[in-house]
C-alpha cells in the first residue's frame, strides 16, 4: 500500500505519551497513530451511517412508505418458500 508522508505537530507531552504507549504495544509511533486514525475513521463511518439511516427512518413516517410494504412482501416472501427468515439467513 502506498503511504503518504506528512508532518504532524503535537505538544511534547502528547507526543511522549503516545510514543510510550506505542513502544509498549510493540509498534512504531507512526503505526500507533495510523491505528488510532483507522479506529476513529471506522467510528465516524458508523456514526454517519447511523445518522443517515435515522434520517431515512424519520422521513419514512413523513413520506408514507407503507404503500410499498405489500409489494415488498410479494417479492421477498416467495424467496423463503415456507422457511423462516432465520433459517434462510443461516444457509
Amino acid at each position: 500500500m502506498k503511504r503518504v508522508a506528512l508532518t504532524l505537530r503535537l505538544p511534547p507531552d502528547i507526543y511522549e505519551e503516545a510514543k510510550e504507549i506505542a513502544r509498549g504495544r510493540g509498534k512504531s509511533f507512526s503505526g500507533y497513530v495510523r491505528e488510532l486514525l483507522e479506529e476513529r475513521l471506522k467510528e465516524e463511518k458508523k456514526k454517519r451511517l447511523f445518522d443517515a439511516f435515522s434520517l431515512v427512518a424519520a422521513d419514512a413516517e413523513e413520506v408514507g412508505v407503507e404503500f410499498a410494504f405489500e409489494a415488498q412482501k410479494e417479492v421477498v416472501f416467495p424467496l423463503f418458500k415456507g422457511r423462516t427468515v432465520a433459517h434462510h439467513i443461516q444457509r
